[in-house]
């Protein structure tokens, strides 16, 4: 028997994959993720939490009518990326997703530390703004990440510390010139992702990225301690955020233009993945480089 205390239950493992479908078919439904006829591209890194997501929404695409394509970043870092690309391609093939792999070296990219930003804030801000352009391109109706139970509490816990009260949505609308964004694991936490892998025979990249650094993510091991302590608190505490604090207005976003150098939509002109092109080229300055924070 499988004990899930965010939940208070103990199932076998076929229930588990039942449990775990539903979960997210009901957070699909309850924000009204995801519509019949529509189609939705994940970004697929080859970790845990978006194999689990890209297995159980073709699963649930089936029953639900929409299409799945997945998207993978080749992150230019030599034989890792070259490694993670093959078991995401593995991945897609089990799975029988469409796969579209966008190389940012291609585009004078790479993933390295800027004016103080560490390399994963550089990343973040590559990804954000290909992953929604490349979504219209292949004519998304919305846009899926695999952000967990803990990213959410990790974003909302570091915007009360930087006194933003505000939590990330399960659901961004399609407003000003970007495709829907939406989270279905939400409410899952990032074990049970796991454990569905392994129930499910499926490849997981377990590789870190080699600029990863465990600082940004220690505040998950309170979370790990407190369920401990108090069973289903993780949980517990995300429904309860999501009643005490507002998510992001629409009139918070900044306006969205074409950028003036390549006509993307940007919310900075010129935008970021010019900017970041014009840098790594040795075509700008220290004081011309801003990397955006994620609006997530």
């Amino acid at each position: 028997m499988l004990r899930l205390t965010e939940f208070n239950l103990k199932l076998c493992s076929p229930c588990y994959l039942r449990f775990f479908e539903r979960r997210i078919r009901r957070a699909l439904e309850k924000h009204d993720m995801i519509r019949e006829g529509e189609r939705v591209v994940l970004a697929l890194s080859g970790g845990k939490d978006s194999v689990a997501l890209l297995y159980a929404l073709k699963r649930l695409g089936v029953v639900m009518g929409f299409d799945l394509t997945a998207l993978h970043f080749h992150l230019a870092m030599g034989d890792f990326s070259d490694r993670n690309l093959r078991l995401v391609e593995e991945q897609c093939a089990l799975a029988q997703v469409e796969l579209r792999v966008l190389r940012i070296g291609d585009m004078g990219l790479r993933v390295q530390r800027i004016k103080g930003w560490h390399p994963c804030a550089v990343c973040g801000a590559i990804k954000r703004a290909l992953f929604n352009r490349e979504a219209a391109r292949l004519g998304a109706n919305a846009v899926a990440t695999a952000h967990t139970l803990e990213d959410i509490l990790l974003f909302a816990f570091k915007n009360l510390l930087s006194r933003k009260y505000q939590l990330p949505p399960p659901v961004l609308p399609p407003e000003n010139g970007l495709v829907r964004k939406i989270k279905p694991l939400y409410y899952m936490p990032e074990r049970l992702n796991l454990l569905y892998c392994r129930l499910r025979g499926l490849p997981v990249f377990e590789e870190k990225c080699p600029t990863w650094s465990p600082r940004g993510h220690a505040l998950k091991d309170v979370f790990e301690q407190m369920e401990k302590v108090i069973p289903s608190s993780k949980l517990q505490l995300a429904l309860s955020l999501r009643e005490i604090l507002p998510s992001r207005e629409p009139d918070s976003l900044n306006p969205i233009e074409p950028c003036s150098r390549c006509g993307e939509l940007a919310a900075q002109d010129p935008c970021t993945i010019c900017r970041l092109a014009d840098w790594f080229a040795g075509r700008t300055s220290n004081a011309e480089i801003t990397i955006p924070a994620p609006e997530d």
